[in-house]
């Protein structure tokens, strides 16, 4: 065995270059198989903890994909807040370390407003990791600086899109953008003072602002129409005084924590049983996998196309193999005369395409790897998928036995080819 393994390496190192682009294929068949296999396990699992430390998330009842669509990804919105009240009974109760209110409705050129609250950025985490600056600091509490009114925090895609800068002012639009009840708060400009990290979480794409400060924008109107724009005294509220006179009255939703994750249900249930507000409590990571059925079905189109990719390119060993076959009669034909049967030179051949679909296979692993290791900053930041570079996962071996099992198929056709050819050449030498 040995020794048809020393002759397939040198037979093979003879054709070293053609093999080599042969052996590249199947590396990267191998890469975009298991890059994609990887990639859609890691991004199911960074798409279910895009808000990691969240316990609930509280809102109006009806639709649970639909309240973690606009509180979570802000994407659509509300058809109906939740009560203050209910935020303030949630607040009450031993089992919450923590609540974060979440308002929204407003925009800035396209990117969504959320009114919250300072406790946001010393709670949020995406997957496990909290929120870090870039520049700048958290916005105040308007209860002890009355100048926290009017500061805005950005994520880190809103303020690389328009180049912001601390210090920098911007003006808020009243509703989505674009559309025809469009209205500028251009009477309550706000100033930048702080810029996040990316995180690759939907807060990067948010615009951040205290909740009294998202209530003293809206001072004064009614029915989506500012105050100078309906031109009347009645419309006009005074300013209010003090940060307690902004409290909102409805909220779009609130994201909880609890001291002990074991009472999450308990405390679900307690939260829907308040009399006082139809809520609906809902557990972010369960709710997530619900949303990601969603998209499950590009998921399985990634996997048929890398599956597809990987075995082509088994087949392509093969197709090389067998078409160099007629040029190796002669090296058949010597190997014939030295006492080799026609199964050795089967066999012989047969160990030579495997050799190089196996180191194909190796190295696309190793290469795969070698790419996660070096992108994981930037598919984290920029694509909010956490991966990271490991042993093989179980569906990855299954994965890479099948592609082996197809390259020995694939093989044995080159295989079976010289053992034909040493038949024939040995009644009929061919000539020199």
């Amino acid at each position: 065995m040995n020794l048809w393994l020393s002759l397939a390496w040198h037979s093979a190192w003879s054709r070293r270059f053609a093999l080599i682009l042969v052996t590249i294929s199947v590396s990267v068949s191998v890469l975009i198989l298991l890059g994609v296999q990887q990639l859609r396990e890691d991004a199911k699992r960074s798409f279910s903890n895009a808000v990691s430390g969240v316990d609930l998330i509280v809102g109006p009842r009806g639709s649970a994909t639909e309240l973690m669509l606009y509180s979570v990804f802000q994407i659509g919105r509300p058809s109906k807040n939740m009560g203050i009240r209910g935020y303030e009974d949630i607040k009450l109760m031993p089992q919450v370390r923590w609540v974060i209110p979440i308002q929204l409705g407003d925009t800035y050129k396209g990117y969504p407003v959320l009114g919250t609250t300072p406790t946001l950025f010393a709670e949020f985490k995406s997957q496990g990791r909290g929120l870090e600056w870039a520049h700048g600091r958290a916005f105040g509490n308007p209860i002890t600086d009355t100048l926290a009114l009017n500061e805005v925090v950005l994520g880190a895609e809103v303020a690389a899109h328009f180049n912001h800068q601390i210090n920098d002012k911007l003006i808020l639009t009243h509703g989505a953008d674009g559309g025809p009840e469009d209205t500028d708060h251009d009477d309550h400009p706000l100033v930048i003072v702080g810029i996040l990290k990316p995180t690759g979480a939907p807060i990067d794409r948010s615009v951040l602002v205290n909740l009294e400060g998202f209530e003293s924008m809206h001072q004064g109107w009614g029915m989506g129409i500012s105050p100078k724009a309906l031109k009347s005294a009645a419309a006009a509220l005074p300013e209010a005084q003090s940060a307690a006179d902004l409290q909102p009255v409805n909220l779009s939703a609130v994201w909880v924590g609890l001291h002990h994750r074991a009472d999450v249900f308990s405390v679900k249930r307690k939260i829907e049983s308040l009399s006082r507000d139809p809520l609906m409590a809902v557990l972010p990571g369960v709710a997530l996998d619900e949303l990601w059925q969603v998209v499950k079905i590009v998921e399985n189109s990634l996997v048929v196309i890398g599956v597809l990719v990987s075995v082509s390119a088994m087949f392509s060993v093969a197709a090389v193999l067998l078409v160099a076959m007629s040029g190796r009669r002669k090296e058949l034909a010597i190997l014939r005369a030295m006492g080799a049967s026609p199964r050795s030179l089967m066999g012989f051949v047969l160990i030579e395409s495997v050799m190089v679909c196996f180191i194909g296979i190796v190295t696309g692993y190793a290469l795969t790897q070698c790419l996660i290791l070096i992108a994981q900053d930037m598919l984290r930041t920029q694509f909010g998928v956490m991966v990271q570079p490991g042993l093989p996962s179980l569906q990855a071996l299954i994965s890479i036995g099948a592609l082996f099992s197809v390259s020995v198929l694939a093989s044995l056709l080159p295989a079976w080819r010289a053992y034909s050819l040493s038949l024939m050449d040995g009644l009929h030498p061919p000539s020199i």
